[in-house]
């Protein structure tokens, strides 16, 4: 460029400025991720905490339809995700479905509707091929394969819980359900109850008497899973506050390890590959003020984790 059209140039940058703008590059392209991007924000992802020990990723389902996830459990090869529909931060609950992911590339295999007491479905689990849906005071229940048959809720049973004990969540270990409360202050705890106790013909609400096991459990508890090895993992947010993953003792719930995660992190899960997966609902339509937009399910390589 001659010195003469490099002067005209700075000028004219001198001229835009003065007047408030600005020549800015071009803004960048947000990433392609499988799924329905959401077209309520063009933001790009923001930069996270252990982002060298997240794998896949893919967009949470029914974003565009204000869509924000809770619950997530592995299913075989499919990621599912409890969702409630709600764009008003003072609303949290609303109609609500279960999305089902296909976990090798984040195709939508499908979804059904949930109760409308289910509103904010905190936690997925599975045993024994069935399904169980936490909701506040509430365990429900379902025939998953004739709930992907028909597209409708199957219930199987529903039990009601002391809420004292949750459920904001779930997670499943042998022969039992564990579960426990969101809090964001006191001494929370998690509780271990056999799923036969859940399945049986007793309408009797679950109670603390239920509880086969009793862990102390932090605080922004959103969500929980076992590894491979046993160990429990704790999911932990709230708002804008940092987000962390805390690996617990499986016997006393001491801590064992704790992780900076991406912040609005919800529920967990473990794949037959021994990877956790995690959803998070910084970003949805309902919290798009928060500092985090990362409305994302994603995987996780534990081993990869930095403190």
């Amino acid at each position: 460029m001659g010195d003469g059209r490099a002067v005209i140039l700075d000028r004219r940058r001198m001229l835009l400025a003065a007047a408030g703008l600005c020549l800015a590059p071009a803004a960048r392209a947000r990433q392609a991720l499988p799924g329905e991007a959401p077209t309520y924000d063009t933001r790009e992802l923001t930069a996270v905490p252990n982002a060298a020990a997240i794998g896949r990723r893919y967009w949470s389902p029914g974003l565009n339809e204000g869509y924000v996830p809770q619950g997530l459990t592995v299913f075989g090869d499919e990621i599912l995700i409890a969702c409630y529909r709600s764009t008003d931060r003072e609303q949290d609950n609303g109609p609500a479905r279960v999305f089902r992911l296909a976990r090798g590339d984040g195709r939508l295999l499908g979804s059904f509707a949930l109760p409308a007491t289910y509103g904010h479905p905190g936690g997925l689990a599975n045993l024994r091929g069935t399904l169980f849906v936490a909701n506040s005071g509430r365990l429900l229940a379902l025939d998953f394969k004739e709930s992907c048959r028909t597209g409708e809720c199957a219930p199987l049973k529903e039990v009601r819980v002391d809420k004292a004990m949750g459920p904001s969540f779930l997670t499943a270990s042998g022969d039992a359900l564990w579960f426990g409360p969101y809090r964001r202050e006191g001494a929370p705890n998690l509780h271990a109850v056999p799923v036969d106790r859940i399945l049986a013909g007793s309408e009797a609400p679950i109670g603390l008497a239920d509880s086969r096991a009793i862990l102390p459990l932090p605080l922004f508890a959103q969500g929980a899973t076992f590894d491979k090895a046993g160990k429990v993992w704790i999911a932990q947010s709230s708002g804008n506050r940092p987000a962390f993953l805390t690996q617990l003792d499986p016997a006393t719930g001491a801590t064992l390890a704790r992780y900076p995660a991406p912040g609005g992190i919800e529920d967990l899960g473990l794949a037959r590959d021994g990877k956790l997966w995690a959803v998070g609902e910084a970003g949805t339509q309902r919290w798009n003020r928060w500092n985090t937009f990362y409305p994302l399910v994603f995987e996780i390589d534990a081993g990869k984790l930095a403190a």
